[in-house]
């Protein structure tokens, strides 16, 4: 009898040890299940006296779910640090990119129209309009190229002749096309190809803070069309 009760003591020893640890490490069903597996095996080989002074808090074996208000005010924060380093960086490269899409419609357009009206043998128009293919100086709706058939500087649907038509989506820009006589449009003349008499530039200017593109895409007499930055050749944008 005394050997036996050596052993069943060591035994509650061992589950006692095994319990508390697997407590305190709080794993969730496998754990829970294994740890009250354990205590039944103690309450099993011990007396009933002896397990009465042990008090089990139900509490040990609830699952934890969700986050505490510590995580959740941790990850939040660190979320607003992520997000306040990360949209100034998007915000500039889609300006960026924005800038380099427009100078690519503008030598593109320009270099099409002085190929158009070449091939056509007719005077190829193009202007900066708005939605109903009315010509400004300051629009930025639409990049129009067509001919102009009835020769009112302007894009009549029935009339005119349509090439090509770009729609803008400034977000972060503003255009403005710029040539003698204060034209609101340039002409390529189709018995050369060339805008005579009708050169000038287009001005890109920024109108967010993070925007720092400034260029213009100038057309010559020729028709040679050349990107000019600002350093060089100042936009005067402000002005």
């Amino acid at each position: 009898m005394t050997l036996l009760y050596r052993i069943l003591s060591s035994y509650r020893k061992i589950f006692a040890f095994l319990s508390l640890l697997l407590i305190l490490i709080q794993y969730k069903h496998v754990h829970k299940r294994f740890t009250f597996f354990v205590m039944q095996l103690y309450m099993s080989f011990s007396d009933k006296s002896t397990f009465d002074k042990v008090t089990i808090k139900t509490n040990i074996f609830k699952d934890r779910q969700g986050f505490t208000l510590v995580e959740l005010i941790f990850t939040i924060v660190i979320l607003g640090i992520l997000v306040a380093i990360a949209v100034p960086f998007i915000q500039t490269q889609l300006a960026h990119m924005e800038a380099k899409r427009i100078r690519s419609q503008l030598e593109s357009s320009l270099t099409l129209a002085k190929a158009e009206s070449y091939i056509r043998r007719q005077n190829v128009i193009v202007c900066l309009s708005d939605s109903g293919g009315r010509c400004y100086r300051d629009s930025d709706k639409t990049l129009l190229l067509f001919v102009d058939k009835n020769d009112n500087k302007h894009f009549d649907t029935q009339v005119d002749f349509l090439i090509a038509q770009h729609a803008l989506s400034l977000k972060y820009s503003k255009l403005s096309l710029r040539v003698g006589a204060k034209r609101h449009y340039t002409k390529f003349w189709g018995d050369s190809g060339q805008p005579r008499g009708h050169f000038g530039h287009i001005k890109y200017c920024p109108t967010v803070d993070y925007n720092d593109a400034m260029y213009l895409i100038s057309f010559s007499q020729t028709g040679r069309i050349t990107q000019k930055f600002n350093e060089d050749h100042p936009t005067e944008c402000n002005n």
